[in-house]
């Protein structure tokens, strides 16, 4: 099998990627990943390539990305997925196993740098 299938199978499995499908809330998250030096270029470009694809997945109801001001190559991406199901469906899609295929050659982050989130409800006061 070669190292990139590898990292593939070992990222796809990383407890930050894992969900309870059954859990029918929203899913936000978000990643931050840097770009190895001198690959800022090429990062971001596979970036802008993931962002249009995900962002036509029917379980996508918002990807964004961005770079940092004060620190180039460093990647922000905000992800809400309209549940845990949708966001177990986007980890097999083929764009997303390209994106994660790819990470070893231009970013020093991996599927650690990815953060679920929960929202914070505020009650009335």
């Amino acid at each position: 099998m070669p190292a990139a299938e590898d990292y593939l199978t070992a990222a796809l499995h990383h407890p930050n990627l894992q969900v309870d499908t059954t859990d029918r809330s929203q899913r936000p998250m978000i990643a931050i990943l840097d770009a190895r030096p001198g690959l800022e270029d090429a990062f971001r470009e596979r970036i802008v390539q993931l962002v249009r694809a995900v962002r036509r997945e029917p379980g996508c109801v918002a990807f964004s990305a961005y770079e940092a001001r004060d620190t180039p190559g460093r990647f922000y991406l905000y992800e809400v997925y309209t549940d845990a199901a949708a966001f177990a469906t986007h980890l097999q899609t083929d764009h997303v196993h390209t994106f994660i295929s790819a990470i070893p050659d231009l970013s020093t982050g991996g599927p650690g740098s990815l953060i679920q989130l929960n929202e914070l409800i505020t009650v009335p006061q």
